[in-house]
């Protein structure tokens, strides 16, 4: 009886013991997004380039930071819910760092679930990339309505000049200007506004972060 009590304790061990010892479920692994923000504008290196952007998505003086906290969809994770402020918690957790040179960025927020770093990080990315007038993206849409302007503004010009050629009374000082300013336009603001729209169309996002 005793060997048979002895074997079946022995059955038992052999079964728990190996359940007991199997290794922890891994931690799922945080949320990231990768961001690409394309070359530097004319006047910076890319370093320097570099540096600023990290500074304006990881502070909340840019303005970026400061209106992702105010999202509707970042003002419904629990983990906000809870925050009186919200905006120091993301700007003590978010981290924006370089990955593999000066111009992808690597960002991960290091607080919340896995699925609310998700939201505050798509949300960051669609505030940087998107709302006009306050950084980068946006201002696509400016340059690009600056750059209209400047075609129009040289196609105005042209006709006064075309007009002082026919023989109209034009005031001569009018035209030496009109000249100099058409000549200042083509040859210098609009290419250079198709330069930086064209920069601007590479800042992109490689990874959405999942």
């Amino acid at each position: 009886m005793r060997y048979r009590v002895a074997i079946a304790m022995l059955l038992m061990l052999l079964i728990v013991l190996p359940v007991m010892y199997l290794p922890a479920a891994p931690a799922p692994e945080r949320a990231y997004a990768i961001l690409d923000i394309g070359p530097p504008p004319e006047g910076m290196t890319a370093a320097e380039y570099c540096k600023d952007t990290i500074n304006r998505l990881s502070h909340i003086d840019s303005g970026v930071l400061w209106v992702t906290g105010i999202q509707p969809e970042v003002g419904k994770l629990p983990s906000v819910a809870r925050s009186k402020d919200v905006h120091p918690w993301l700007e003590k957790n978010i981290r924006v760092m370089r990955q593999n040179g000066e111009r992808r960025l690597r960002l991960t927020f290091q607080a919340g679930g896995h699925a609310e770093q998700v939201v505050i990080l798509t949300t960051l990315l669609r505030v940087y990339r998107h709302t006009p007038r306050l950084w980068v993206a946006g201002h696509i849409e400016i340059q690009e309505e600056s750059l209209r302007l400047d075609e129009d503004c040289v196609a105005i010009l042209e006709i006064f000049q075309s007009r002082a050629r026919r023989g109209e009374p034009q005031r001569p000082d009018r035209v030496e200007g009109d000249r100099q300013a058409i000549n200042n336009l083509r040859n210098n603001r609009i290419p250079a506004g198709r330069a930086e729209i064209a920069r601007l169309k590479q800042i992109t996002v490689v990874k959405w972060a999942k």
